[in-house]
């Protein structure tokens, strides 16, 4: 293995025991909880005696990735198998809400199932209509951005302003009692001024208004932003990043959630870290470091967007190691309190931005996904898949007894249950939440 990947290796994997103690014991104690049955049978009288058996459908936490590329592929057989793979691994899709790409034309609004095609923007109705169809969450992307801003729009900062009002309030009538999480901005940090696109004085805060204005009460209204504003600049209480969140709730802006990136688009691990100096990105102690300040300041994350590489390096496995970078920073990210979610960036190889379908142009240089372009899954997906639905999930059964302490263990999540009793086998479901103040789960057996 080079000099470069035994660098990473030692900052990804330190083997700190503290760090091992960590993430083990807030697993535990931050991804998973207690909740008091109380059962009634048919007849809605207590339940006196039972086996109850319950097994997680659904995490509370965010396992998601972008969906894209939802029917946007040239065959049907590749769009189905496209679908069927989604839904196997995430229980969140991001759908795209890029301006441009959504309103090419002042007033025409690609809202539709039939709107005309545009690649990687699945029109919202569809992909929307897919996640309801298989119990997805939907994440919307992003309400503004800089970049991928209509031409059109006039320049006046009043103007614009009165522009934005009007794609906030048409974009919250019809999805907003669906669609309950949205990216409201997006990498402010990155713009500056001189930038073509001149954005009015104090527009973040005009847009978290307008979302909070518009958006029905609940709705997470989050900001998200680049990696390296997220994680390299990061001075302890003086970074940069909460600093701007922390001064936007303080000029009364509902922000619930920062998104954080994570995108290494670089597969060389030289250039990575002797020419960008991006070491900080696999030092566990500096991730951690870096979710702390937010926990400081009561401000949850989410990790937005992920890209991984297939790195190139002589004597490595290029697959290999992006499994094990993608593992070790799931088990470092999913532990951490402050954390909501994890969201992968792009699912099958060539399918990235700035580049044709298939082409190793722009960012599919990094062959990132957790399929190959042809929907054989990578050691990636294998790992993923088995932190999600083998060792982070729960599948156990309980004795119950009327007047006994009746509790149920196990990760935060939507749960099927089957209830034996001495009337016959029974099946409903129960919700075991994190932000629950206590988790008194009643269930009432009815007759099927």
């Amino acid at each position: 293995m080079s000099d470069t990947m035994n660098t990473i290796e030692k900052l990804l994997f330190s083997g700190d025991p503290e760090i091992e103690n960590r993430i083990r014991m807030d697993t535990e104690r931050f991804r998973k909880g207690f909740g008091e049955l109380t059962i009634a049978d048919t007849d809605g009288k207590p339940l006196k005696k039972g086996r109850i058996h319950f097994k997680l459908r659904r995490h509370e936490f965010q396992f998601g990735c972008n969906g894209f590329m939802y029917g946007e592929f040239p065959e049907p057989e590749q769009n189905q198998r496209y679908a069927e793979e989604f839904k196997k691994l995430f229980n969140t899709a991001v759908i795209p809400f890029y301006w441009k790409d959504l309103e090419p034309e002042d007033g025409n609004l690609r809202f539709g199932a039939y709107s005309r095609k545009i690649y990687r923007r699945p029109a919202p109705d569809q992909l929307l209509s897919y996640c309801e169809e298989n119990g997805i969450r939907a994440k919307g992307h992003p309400l503004m951005w800089y970049a991928f801003y209509p031409e059109w729009v006039a320049k006046d900062p009043q103007l614009q302003l009165e522009r934005w009002e009007q794609r906030f309030a048409e974009i919250a009538a019809r999805y907003g009692r669906r669609i309950h999480n949205w990216d409201v901005i997006n990498e402010v940090l990155s713009w500056a001024p001189g930038h073509p696109v001149m954005m009015p004085e104090n527009h973040v805060e005009a847009v978290f208004r307008l979302a909070e204005k518009y958006f029905p009460k609940g709705t997470v209204l989050n900001y998200n932003e680049q990696p390296c504003p997220s994680w390299s600049r990061n001075h302890l209480e003086y970074s940069p990043l909460p600093l701007m969140v922390e001064n936007l709730r303080r000029n009364g802006c509902k922000v619930d959630c920062t998104g954080l990136q994570y995108h290494i688009f670089e597969p060389d691990p030289d250039v990575l870290i002797h020419k960008h100096n991006w070491g900080y990105f696999f030092n566990e102690h500096h991730i951690l470091r870096v979710m702390d300040n937010f926990a400081k300041i009561r401000m949850p994350v989410n990790i937005s967007e992920i890209t991984i590489p297939v790195f190139r390096a002589d004597g490595v496995d290029g697959e290999e190691m992006q499994a094990r970078v993608a593992e070790r920073l799931y088990r470092l990210w999913f532990s951490h309190p402050v954390n909501t979610g994890i969201i992968w960036w792009n699912f099958v190889d060539g399918t990235a931005s700035y580049g044709k379908l298939g082409s190793n142009e722009g960012e599919n240089r990094s062959c990132g996904g957790l399929l190959k372009a042809d929907f054989s899954p990578k050691k990636v997906y294998h790992v993923i898949d088995d932190l999600i639905h083998r060792e982070w999930t729960t599948d156990a059964v309980m004795d119950y007894e009327e007047g006994a302490v009746n509790k149920i263990h196990g990760f935060y999540g939507d749960y099927d249950v089957e209830v034996d009793t001495d009337h016959g086998t029974f099946q409903t479901s129960l919700a075991l939440y994190s932000k629950a103040f206590k988790n008194l789960i009643h269930l009432e057996l009815k007759k099927i």
